[in-house]
């Protein structure tokens, strides 16, 4: 993949997604763009995308595997991808499924898929073939890659804060009982009426 494609992000050692393919050459091909199709949907979705042909040239070989190395541990899943059988047996995306799976079993929630196309399962390397694969040509393959990373990251619920209890409104004061005064007052000129009347 050349650096032409979709921005995924390079700059930060935290990310959703390591997206492990070989390199490829800069002609657009079919396998290149399926891959580009491929991050620009995860990327898309929100993803913080990491993958090596991405990084700017201009790093130097010590700064780019250092730059792998923290994707590679920050990553919760690891998207492999390819077009064909001969893209299956890349030594180099070998080599780094090998470190992610290697991290994986110190780290269980860490995740692994395999996403081909024009390749039979049994062509894949046998860490491809023997976890889960989705086929790049089915018509749903983007809809159920997606679903599957929504539940491999969501982040967990937040806790909410525990309430405080609620402080108890304090005694309304009773309003001064002005209607019965003025009615004993209207009683009392009443009576009085009355007295003097006689």
């Amino acid at each position: 993949m050349d650096e032409r494609q979709p921005a995924a992000e390079t700059a930060q050692s935290s990310y959703d997604i390591f997206l492990c393919t070989r390199e490829l050459p800069d002609a657009l091909t079919a396998e290149t763009a399926a891959l580009r199709q491929l991050c620009s949907a995860l990327t898309g979705s929100g993803y913080r995308v990491f993958f090596p042909s991405a990084l700017p040239s201009e790093l130097t070989d010590e700064e780019r595997a250092e730059a792998i190395v923290d994707a590679l541990r920050g990553a919760k899943v690891m998207v492999a991808a390819g077009v064909g059988e001969e893209g299956a047996d890349d030594p180099v995306a070998a080599k780094l499924r090998e470190s992610f799976l290697a991290l994986r079993r110190d780290d269980p929630t860490k995740q692994l898929i395999a996403c081909w196309r024009d390749a039979a399962r049994e062509k894949l390397a046998p860490d491809l073939a023997g976890g889960e694969v989705l086929d790049m040509s089915e018509m749903d393959f983007l809809l159920t890659l997606k679903n599957k990373l929504a539940a491999w990251l969501t982040p967990p619920p937040e806790e909410e804060p525990a309430e405080e209890p609620a402080e108890e409104p304090a005694p309304a004061k009773k309003p001064f009982p002005w209607k019965w005064v003025l009615l004993g007052v209207a009683v009392a000129a009443v009576v009085v009426f009355f007295l003097f009347r006689r």
